[in-house]
């Protein structure tokens, strides 16, 4: 399919319309498009501490749903303001996940935690 566009049209495409995004940890994470639908980044929480804002696409136009993932990779958290969720919402998932996964890192500062690909082992 991409032989049907010119370079600068995949260009166009892939800045507007990433088919991946790298988050805080370092990982690229593929971004889901639906027509009709925003679209939406899957993520482990851990992997987006640091984070301050949503991530957007069309230029800025468009906030990306993101799907915020416990360790079991399933969604805990649905939102398309991130920084909202950090100051209202991540204390009560916190609490809840930290005590099902405590080998995981759930700091109480988000903003500033270093972001992480996997869950750090206790030594």
């Amino acid at each position: 399919m991409q032989g049907l566009f010119s370079w600068q049209q995949l260009q166009t495409i892939e800045r507007e319309a990433p088919e991946r995004m790298e988050v805080p940890s370092g990982s690229w994470i593929a971004v889901q498009y639906e027509a009709d639908r925003p679209p939406v980044l899957a993520v482990r929480i851990q992997e987006v501490f640091g984070m301050a804002q949503t991530p957007r696409v069309a230029g800025g136009r468009v906030p990306v749903l993101m799907h915020l993932l416990a360790p079991n990779m399933r969604v805990t958290q649905i939102t398309d303001d991130l920084a909202s969720f950090w100051a209202n919402t991540y204390a009560i998932v916190r609490k809840d996940l930290r005590a099902r996964y405590p080998k995981h890192s759930w700091p109480e500062d988000p903003y500033t935690a270093e972001a992480q690909r996997r869950p750090q082992r206790k030594r």
